[in-house]
């Protein structure tokens, strides 16, 4: 991937808006307020510009938020192209006749509330007048029902790398597998995590059926280790999952990114820390995709969704 495509994959337009919106000096909680954003998230968007230009744009004395001088130059060069940004919105919508528009998505909440609700709050920014539908199903439902014809978009994880020829496929994200105990367990007191280990202790696991359960299984399988599993607990949530993990019940193996491990172990009213391990080497990645069909004309406002996701979905 060359240095531009990266360029553009990191920076997005809500951290502009983010920081030109700061600029007002309001602070970072008025800020998220007019964005509909935790305070926390308008933080994590400046201090990704930040890092990704290796300068300070922001400093904070006490409650006072004011722009460096690098900040006030960025936020000079980031308004026109924001401003800009929003005008072609306007424009495109009103010779699309986005009015009474309806786009029906099924997903997995968790992948929607933890990888996308940026780019889903994006667009109803940008595109106030469609009304978006939300089916809640597990990667494999929603992708059956897209290929029924139930919904316009599926939003799943997959483990596969090849799909038919129906459908249109838009690579978001590799999430990578990650074993998840309490933050004192003795497993990460070990040099390098395998099967043989992890089976040692007793496992939360996902459902049968689901994309992680089927990997999980399959690793151990292949190791010969299948039947020494101990399955403690079933769910198909992976909040409830790491909920049982920190009441001590088992350990887990779930994909996750390195921004949900951050949300996890930064909930409030949280005692019990959890600790994480990549098993990336052992386990894989899930692809996260956005899948449409391919055998019908698919319709602007569909369209910009998909556009809208892959430019501000989590990397």
């Amino acid at each position: 991937m060359t240095t531009k495509r990266r360029y553009y994959k990191q920076i997005r337009i809500a951290q502009f808006r983010a920081i030109v919106e700061l600029a007002k000096g309001d602070g970072f909680a008025a800020t998220a307020e007019v964005l509909e954003l935790s305070t926390p998230s308008v933080w994590q968007q400046v201090r990704a510009l930040e890092q990704e230009f290796g300068i300070a744009l922001v400093e904070v004395n006490r409650q006072e938020v004011t722009l460096t001088k690098d900040g006030k130059q960025f936020v000079q060069l980031a308004r026109p192209i924001l401003e800009g940004f929003d005008s072609i919105l306007e424009q495109f919508k009103g010779r699309a006749s986005l009015a009474a528009q309806r786009l029906t998505i099924a997903s997995p909440a968790n992948k929607l509330i933890y990888d996308l609700m940026e780019s889903i709050r994006e667009y109803n920014f940008q595109f106030p007048n469609v009304e978006l539908n939300f089916i809640d199903v597990d990667s494999n439902r929603a992708r059956k029902m897209l290929e029924e014809g139930d919904v316009d978009l599926a939003i799943a994880g997959t483990l596969e790398t090849s799909f038919p020829k129906s459908l249109n496929v838009d690579h978001l994200a590799s999430v990578p597998f990650t074993m998840v105990s309490p933050d004192d367990h003795p497993i990460l007191d070990e040099v390098k995590i395998t099967p043989e280990a992890l089976v040692r202790y007793p496992l939360v696991m996902y459902h049968a059926g689901s994309n992680t359960r089927t990997r999980v299984d399959q690793v151990f399988e292949s190791a010969g280790l299948l039947a020494d599993v101990r399955n403690v607990c079933e769910t198909n949530t992976k909040e409830l999952m790491l909920q049982f993990v920190r009441f001590g019940i088992g350990i887990a193996i779930v994909p996750l990114n390195r921004r949900q491990i951050t949300l996890f172990n930064a909930e409030r009213g949280v005692q019990k820390k959890l600790g994480f391990r990549s098993l990336k080497t052992v386990f894989g990645e899930e692809k996260l995709v956005i899948l449409s069909r391919r055998n019908r004309r698919e319709p602007a406002h569909q369209s910009a969704f998909r556009q809208c996701v892959l430019a501000l979905a989590s990397h």
